[in-house]
Formats: C-alpha cells, structure tokens, sequence
C-alpha cells in the first residue's frame, strides 16, 4: 500500500481524501499521514500521525503554486499524479448536532459561518494580510440577515461577527464535515472552509483580503481567488470593494443560497445552481 500525504492543515486533509480513495480503489488500501483522522471516516484508508518521511505519494501544492493556469486543487492533484474530482461521500456521525441546528433554524438556510481567524493558525504572523477587514466580513453577514448563521472554528476570534450560533471550539472535525454536508452554504475568510465547502458541492462565499493581493511575500500574494477557488459553487468578494457593492454581491448569493435551500435532494451539483440562479 502507498503511504500518502498532503500539507499539515485540516483543509489540506480534505484536498488529499479523493486522491487518498484513488489509491484506495486502485490498490486496494493506503496509508495516509494525518492529524485529522476524522477526515478520513470511510475512506478505506488506515490513518497514521502526520509525518513527512517514507511517502510514496506526495499530494501538496506549494511546488505549484506560481503555475498561472491551474488552481490550487488541481496543484494538489498535479503532484500526487492522479485527477479525481474534488469530492467525496460522507455520513453523517453526529446526528443528534445536526437535528439540533435544524430545528433551531426552523427552516431558514443554514449557512456556516468561519472568519475572524488568525490565517493558516500561524503563531508567527505570516500570512496575517490574508485575514479580511471585520467590517467588510460583517457588511456581508447583514446581507444574510434571513438566514441562521452558524459560527465554526476554534481558537481565538480576532474579531465579532453576529451570528446565531456559536460553536466556537464546540465541535470536532467530523462534526465540521457534518455540519457543512448538511447546511445550505458556507461564508468564510480564506482558510479550511474552501475545500470543506467544495467537496460537498456547497455554495461559498469567501470575503477575500485585499492586503494579501497586493503583499511582498509571494506565496500571500499568489493567494487569489483564481488560484484557490475550484468550482462554480464558490464566490467572493474583497474586503475593499466598499460595503455597498459588498452587500450586494452577497445578496444576490443570498438569491442561489435560497434556491438551494428550496429545492436540495442531496448533493447540488454545479449544473443545479446554474439552474437556480438562471
């Protein structure tokens, strides 16, 4: 069996499960080197500590990154030398979490909520210009007044955002993954909740932070929405757009994340949305 791995961080497990359940299928079994074993429930695959050493398939992005004409999960599968669909399968684990935030949302859209984060956990400030302003975050939230915004994430919030649920450090991974398998879209700040959002086919919109589109350290400023978003299914905006045009855009994804909610049967497939929002 391969042994594979991706990057260190929870979203980098996420991009890495369908190239994981590649070799799966291919060979029968594999070894994946994680810190987040949750991300891996039913995958086939035995789950070991995260490490770097004796890896067969590598599957990251950072030799990648400055390639102009590809975005960052196909960087992840360019290096592992496989092309599955950024997708997979899951059941829900918890139940009982999410029948609880559906009947408090008593059948308004769920959106997850994931911003105001210190960028990629880093303790060293790099990367900090990737966190967008709080007031361009909350300009956007107030576009969403008509939906039950569920706070995700853990660790110290840099910022308030008004929602009507905070899980803050309440949840584990695979409550995240059931979570975002079940609600009706995703707003975040760059970070994990990109791929968390994609795999599910799940409406996005990431407020983006215009002081890393414009940093001196390279691997920041190659951090664009053309680079990281992978479906149609995911939006943005940039934090320096003016709260107006901000408001607006997120309204109008308000109009899709709407048509989602009403007519969901499962997975919404890119083709639906097109649908939806025609």
């Amino acid at each position: 069996m391969k042994r594979i791995r991706g990057g260190s961080g929870i979203g980098d497990s996420i991009y890495l499960r369908p190239i994981v359940e590649h070799f799966v299928k291919q060979d029968g079994g594999a070894i994946v080197c994680s810190s987040y074993p949750d991300v891996f429930i039913g995958s086939g695959a035995e789950v070991v500590p995260f490490a770097r050493n004796n890896i067969d398939v590598l599957g990251h992005y950072a030799a990648r990154r400055h390639f102009n004409n590809t975005n960052q999960y196909e960087d992840v599968c360019g290096s592992a030398g496989v092309n599955p669909e950024l997708k997979f399968d899951w059941t829900v684990q918890n139940s009982e979490l999410v029948q609880k935030i559906k009947a408090m949302a008593d059948g308004k859209p769920i959106v997850l909520v994931h911003g105001g984060r210190v960028p990629m956990g880093r303790t060293d400030g790099v990367g900090s210009e990737l966190l967008p302003d709080g007031k361009a975050f909350a300009a956007a939230l107030a576009a969403l007044k008509d939906c039950f915004l569920v706070r995700i994430g853990k660790g110290e919030q840099l910022y308030p955002l008004t929602v009507d649920c905070d899980l803050n450090d309440q949840t584990s991974v695979s409550d995240l993954l059931d979570l975002a398998y079940e609600c009706d879209g995703i707003i975040a700040q760059c970070s994990f909740a990109i791929p968390l959002a994609e795999v599910f086919n799940k409406l996005l919109l990431v407020v983006w932070a215009s002081r890393g589109l414009d940093s001196r350290i390279d691997f920041v400023r190659q951090t664009t929405p053309k680079k990281i978003l992978s479906k149609a299914t995911s939006h943005y905006v940039v934090d320096d757009m003016g709260f107006t045009i901000i408001q607006n855009r997120a309204s109008f994804w308000l109009h899709s994340v709407d048509a989602y909610a009403r007519t969901k049967s499962g997975d919404f497939s890119e083709k639906e949305f097109k649908a939806c929002v025609s």
